[in-house]
């Protein structure tokens, strides 16, 4: 039964990974390319739509599967069984994961308009809803950052409270 319980805990920190990953590649490495090496901007927009389509499957995966994974297991051993100071701790991880479901799903949403509007783009006008929409795709691109890199330090510090946890090897045998 360990081996369910430490295939979530891997898949939970991969997906953590691919999340914080992604948007940071994006961020510090795709744009800023993209930037200096193509002058044209429709054409750095029509690539960089091309890329985060591909990429938004993986990133939905990601988050789902860190989500997932920690909620099953949250259904199995709630942070009252641990200790006193991991219920706050566990508490805070449920509210960045629905803070980094809520602002992952909105960047890709967000991101599929601004892509279309890339790929129709014809007017003045929708050069200004383009700007909108990537201005609210940076927002919540940032967002999501926060609350995964969050959720990072959330996961730690819980790890070390179950590693110096009494009751916890107890408790989690019992999961799958």
């Amino acid at each position: 039964m360990a081996h369910l319980s430490s295939a979530a805990w891997i898949a939970h920190d991969v997906g953590l990974a691919t999340a914080i990953g992604g948007t940071l590649f994006g961020r510090q490495a795709l744009h800023p390319s993209l930037r200096e090496g193509i002058h044209d901007q429709q054409d750095r927009d029509r690539i960089a739509d091309m890329a985060w389509r591909r990429f938004s499957w993986v990133n939905l995966a990601a988050h789902g599967a860190m989500a997932a994974t920690w909620f099953a297991g949250r259904a199995m051993l709630g942070g009252r069984r641990v200790s006193r100071l991991s219920r706050p701790l566990t508490l805070t991880k449920d509210a960045l994961i629905v803070a980094s479901l809520a602002t992952g799903i909105a960047s890709v949403v967000i991101g599929r308009a601004l892509g279309r509007r890339v790929r129709e783009q014809a007017t003045l006008q929708d050069r200004e809803k383009i700007e909108t929409l990537r201005r609210a795709v940076g927002v919540t691109g940032m967002a999501n950052l926060a609350a995964n890199v969050g959720i990072l330090g959330v996961t730690a510090a819980l790890a070390m409270k179950a590693a110096k946890s009494p009751t916890f090897p107890l408790f989690s045998r019992r999961m799958p």
